[in-house]
């Protein structure tokens, strides 16, 4: 449970009660650490009482909303995330050392004579600062001194560039920052930590017989949660249209993965790009 999420939830304006309290018992399962809630649907139903398909529209009314994200798993609870918390400032509740026995106007003194108060002191030194012009990244264009500063970090920039581009637009690109230079310079150094420490050997036709090196590539978690987002598209399409039954996301999801990483995949018998498995389960442009 995280109260932080909670406050976020019960502050929030939805405009529906029963989704308000879906929203709620969300929060009440969100975990700090993860940055995720995953309860299922048949527990959301029990909390809410409401059906599941209640539980369904209403988390689709959320999603609309951009109060939470939501992350598809085959056989799975579905995980939430909610994009917002991390700009939500709530007010930090402490216990004061045990005093005696008073009451003030200006207290809140319990029977076993610890006061309770409210540190808003940082509250209120961020409110007397004038916040800083936030600028949407699809807005922001980036400098040779930013790819400079990816290549210095042996990854490649115009991929990795890309890599954020898809992750914006498949979020609709609201993301904005206060800094963005800051923001991809963060995003490169997250990326060049993910670099591998594997090497794959590669035999060459050179004359002396020798071996070349060159490192492993690995999937950005952009392009992860972009696969994960097109197998929750074929799910959804497989209620209605009967060409998308019985699908095998986990071979699925290593096709999409190979076509990235290698150009192509070996899938049903045939050879594949990404943009050609797209057309073939007709998803959003790559």
């Amino acid at each position: 449970m995280s109260i932080k999420a909670l406050n976020y939830a019960l502050d929030i304006k939805v405009g529906d009660p029963t989704a308000k309290l879906i929203f709620i018992n969300l929060a009440n399962h969100f975990n700090d650490a993860t940055q995720y809630s995953f309860p299922s649907q048949e527990l959301l139903a029990e909390r809410a009482e409401c059906s599941i398909r209640t539980v369904q529209r209403k988390i689709e009314m959320l999603i609309e909303l951009g109060l939470i994200k939501k992350k598809f798993r085959p056989n799975k609870s579905s995980l939430y995330e909610f994009p917002n918390i991390n700009g939500y400032d709530n007010l930090d509740v402490s216990d004061c050392h045990i005093q005696k026995m008073v009451t003030t106007n200006k207290q809140m003194v319990t029977t076993d004579g610890v006061v309770r108060t409210i540190n808003n002191n940082h509250y209120n030194i961020l409110k007397g600062k004038k916040s800083k012009k936030e600028i949407l990244l699809v807005d922001f264009e980036v400098t040779d001194e930013l790819k400079k500063y990816a290549i210095n970090l042996e990854i490649d920039a115009d991929e990795v560039i890309e890599d954020i581009r898809l992750w914006n637009e498949q979020n609709g690109n609201k993301a904005k920052y206060a800094n963005p230079n800051a923001f991809y310079m963060n995003w490169f150094r997250k990326e060049a930590k993910r670099k591998p420490k594997t090497v794959l050997k590669v035999q060459t036709d050179q004359k002396d017989k020798t071996t070349s090196v060159r490192a492993e590539k690995t999937l950005s978690q952009p392009q992860k949660d972009l696969i994960e987002n097109w197998l929750e598209q074929i799910h959804h399409k497989s209620k209605t249209d009967n060409r998308f039954v019985g699908e095998n996301y986990d071979k699925l999801r290593e096709a999409f993965t190979n076509s990235m990483k290698f150009q192509y995949a070996d899938f049903q018998g045939g050879r594949y790009t990404t943009r050609q498995l797209q057309e073939m389960y007709e998803l959003g442009r790559y």
